[in-house]
């Protein structure tokens, strides 16, 4: 009889303080009440680990904001100090996503796998910058699928960015860090499929029918949730109305 261990997965997610990626506002009550509560289903139904990080290593290391665009550009910066674990692999999740109760579970896989980003400003700037053709990919940051070794190599590098103060060229993000990174290690990298990560409020995002990971990322995505808060409209409802079309 042969034994079959399952692998270890740890699902990341930062919520500190009122913090969110776009500031201290009101999506804030969402993302505590609706999407924070998704991805936790999600990890009790599949039995995976679940971590969420809610005091700043950031701010007790290095006291100073100065090395990401904005205050709350660092938090979510915070994700690499919790990358070098013993877990066989590491899923990341930014709080403004949304799981579907009927997602897939995860896949096994080998290195590190971001889906790409729709075609916008970002990704002009990050190939303008590097010298990249028209057709290289830039990548969200927002759901990172690492293995343990690429796990631990992505928060060394981070950090060694950090304290070095080594920005990413173009626009000053945790966003374009990742690109960067991926350039230097594109032995390591594959491609996931937007499922795992849908981003439909960004320009130029194709319509994917069933989503397992829905991301509300965006000046859009912000407005949305504040509008469905304002109209008191549930929100789990309208995903469900968005992914009946």
């Amino acid at each position: 009889m042969v034994l079959v261990v399952k692998s270890k997965f740890l699902i990341l997610q930062i919520d500190i303080g009122g913090g969110t990626q776009w500031g201290n506002e009101n999506t804030i009550n969402p993302i505590r009440e609706v999407f924070i509560p998704s991805v936790k289903k999600y990890c009790k139904k599949f039995q995976y680990d679940y971590s969420i990080i809610t005091k700043s290593s950031y701010e007790e290391k290095y006291a100073n904001f100065d090395f990401l665009a904005t205050k709350n550009k660092h938090y979510s910066f915070e994700r690499y100090f919790h990358f070098n674990n013993d877990y066989d692999y590491t899923i990341y999740i930014d709080n403004d996503v949304y799981v579907f109760s009927d997602a897939e579970p995860l896949p096994e896989f080998v290195g590190l796998r971001n889906a790409r980003e729709p075609e916008g400003n970002s990704s002009k700037i990050f190939r303008e910058v590097n010298n990249l053709q028209d057709s290289y990919g830039y990548y969200n940051s927002g759901v990172t699928f690492c293995d343990n070794s690429t796990a631990k190599k992505l928060s060394n590098y981070m950090i060694d960015r950090l304290n070095n103060k080594i920005r990413a060229k173009g626009k000053n993000s945790d966003n374009m860090l990742l690109n960067e990174f991926i350039i230097e290690n594109k032995e390591i990298f594959t491609e996931i499929g937007n499922e795992w990560n849908y981003m439909p409020f960004l320009p130029n995002s194709k319509i994917i029918k069933k989503p397992n990971f829905f991301h509300f990322v965006g000046i859009l995505g912000k407005e949305i949730i504040n509008t469905l808060q304002e109209k008191k409209i549930n929100i789990e409802n309208f995903l469900s109305e968005i992914r009946k079309k």
